[in-house]
């Protein structure tokens, strides 16, 4: 069972401020960026109000961080594409999720057996995912790969369909960070809890300001596991 190490708070007095960082990026902190935020909308929501995931590690890991994460992009198209969220740079930590978007818009959480081989194969050693982390381990960053959390109970959205997707995925992603140096697999569902409508925004889909706070938190943990071992 996943494990969170004790909680990291004492950079907690972080001027988080939010500025432009060149293509619609933004800069939280002060200073020198060492840790990047990738991927879709979980990442990126509550940003508006300075509680995004990424304003979340920024407060309790005292770094500045560089939130790249942008609404609806997936793994497996041109445009919008998570991977040109990317540069290689003096990142120390990579976070990232992705995939949900590509479930839903190319397969509607329906027969996705394909979907899913495109995006890692059921051992997670091929597919676009593992060969995207692999690139970014390689550049000397370590790689937190988000697993996404399941729909609310009773919820009816896009996505509710997708849970099962999502579990698999989550599951594949699961074994290629077990397979790959310097990746580590965080799991969403560990800290989001379906049965309490606080961690969901209204939309029933995205996590609430609470729902981000606790998934920052997740992250935050690594980070600091990682620096102390």
């Amino acid at each position: 069972m996943f494990r969170l190490p004790a909680r990291v708070v004492a950079a907690s007095a972080l001027l988080l401020t939010s500025c432009d960082f060149g293509g619609g990026s933004r800069l939280i902190g002060e200073g020198e960026p060492t840790v990047l935020v990738i991927g879709d909308s979980v990442m990126e929501w509550n940003r508006p109000d300075n509680a995004s995931v990424a304003h979340v590690i920024a407060e309790l890991t005292g770094r500045s961080v560089q939130q790249s994460a942008i609404s609806g992009a997936l793994l497996s198209a041109d445009g919008g594409d998570i991977r040109d969220q990317y540069a290689p740079g003096t990142w120390e930590w990579v976070v990232m999720d992705g995939g949900a978007n590509d479930l839903g818009e190319e397969c509607g959480c329906g027969p996705c057996a394909g979907v899913l081989d495109e995006l890692a194969s059921a051992d997670g050693t091929r597919g676009e995912y593992p060969d995207f982390v692999r690139r970014v381990a390689s550049d000397g960053a370590e790689v937190l790969v988000m697993g996404y959390y399941a729909p609310p109970t009773g919820a009816e959205t896009e996505f509710t369909a997708c849970a099962d997707e999502f579990q698999e995925l989550s599951q594949r992603l699961q074994r290629m960070a077990s397979a790959t140096d310097n990746v580590t697999f965080a799991p969403a569902a560990a800290v989001i809890d379906p049965d309490n409508g606080s961690h969901y925004d209204e939309d029933q889909v995205h996590p609430s300001v609470t729902g981000s706070r606790l998934i920052g938190e997740m992250f935050a943990d690594l980070i600091a596991a990682g620096l102390d071992g």
